[in-house]
């Protein structure tokens, strides 16, 4: 195999135009570059991932917009799921026992989304991608100060730190003006009701009656079913060039599911079974948990490019052919 074979398919993560200007001397640089394996190939997948959001500047940042509302949204449901519950368990004295106590970044987590939200719906692109940032970082910080106890805790909670990576990327390429309001709106945030009443509203002698059965089943029905369901039916009413952009956005959330479930359930399991050892993740699935994501929405960014150039070709290739038709 010639050398510049081995990164041929890594310059394929960056779009069509960026290569045809910029691959001959992309691919000399690989060539000459002395690092390890895995640091390139982290390094040019960073790079594609940039190239990418550049590119969502021309054009397509209305998607960009919608994904920091209805994003905004569901994260700011998660973050009051988390205050309201405890506050309701206190205030009712449903547990006489129950001392109330949360960390200061689970009061701020709520006000950074909200924050976050307005800015998307007034169209304050920069007050938005700061909240964004912050919103990031404390979302990073909360299962991480449990990992040296409870590694599992960081993978549960991975898919909400990769879908505020997300937020904070779209804020950074949303288009600004004036307040926007995206279709389905009502949708999102009748989701962000069930998320919040999941665990709120249902009274606590449910929950400590041992009713271990009920109380995964209403979680089944709320995340797997009902909240989704609400999601998908508001991105259906997006126009159709938004609709396809939004599955790009989404497709890195939706990658870290099968991740988790498929690459770090046999550690997930050990640690659960061995409570005297605990295995921590390692270099390789630190870079995975980071990349996968990343590398979807290249990939799926890069197919819709394809697909996007591909129909107004089919579009005048059907026209000419009609004028070549002869008459009846």
């Amino acid at each position: 195999m010639k050398p510049e074979a081995r990164y041929r398919p890594l310059l394929a993560l960056y779009p069509r135009d960026f290569r045809q200007e910029y691959g001959d001397e992309m691919l000399g640089v690989l060539m000459a570059d002395p690092r390890p394996g895995v640091a390139q190939t982290f390094d040019v997948v960073r790079g594609a991932l940039a190239a990418h959001l550049r590119g969502l500047e021309t054009g397509r940042s209305r998607a960009a917009r919608v994904v920091q509302i209805f994003g905004a949204m569901l994260l700011f449901a998660l973050g009051v799921r988390r205050v309201a519950g405890v506050a309701i368990r206190w205030a009712t004295g449903a547990d006489a026992g129950f001392v109330p106590h949360l960390p200061a970044l689970d009061w701020a987590r709520p006000v950074v989304w909200g924050v976050v939200l307005v800015a998307g719906v007034v169209g304050w692109r920069w007050l938005g991608a700061a909240g964004a940032a912050v919103g990031l970082a404390a979302e990073i910080v909360v299962p991480f100060q449990s990992y040296v106890n409870a590694p599992a805790t960081v993978l549960y909670a991975y898919w909400i730190i990769v879908a505020s990576a997300v937020v904070l990327a779209a804020t950074l390429v949303a288009e600004g003006g004036g307040p926007m309001r995206p279709r389905g709106g009502w949708l999102v945030a009748a989701a962000g009701v069930l998320l919040v009443s999941q665990d709120t509203f249902m009274p606590y002698q449910v929950w400590s009656s041992g009713s271990a059965a009920l109380h995964f089943a209403v979680q089944l029905i709320v995340m797997v079913v009902a909240a989704p369901a609400l999601v998908v039916a508001a991105l259906v009413r997006q126009e159709p060039e938004v609709r396809r952009r939004l599955l790009v956005w989404v497709a890195p959330v939706l990658i870290t599911v099968p991740l988790v479930q498929w690459g770090f359930g046999g550690l997930i399991a050990f640690n659960m079974a061995h409570t005297d050892v605990t295995h921590y993740l390692g270099p390789l699935q630190w870079a995975a948990l980071v990349l996968v994501p990343v590398a979807t929405f290249v990939a799926v960014s890069a197919l819709d490019r394809r697909v996007s150039a591909g129909r107004p070709r089919a579009r005048r290739a059907v026209a000419v052919s009609r004028r070549r038709r002869p008459d009846k």
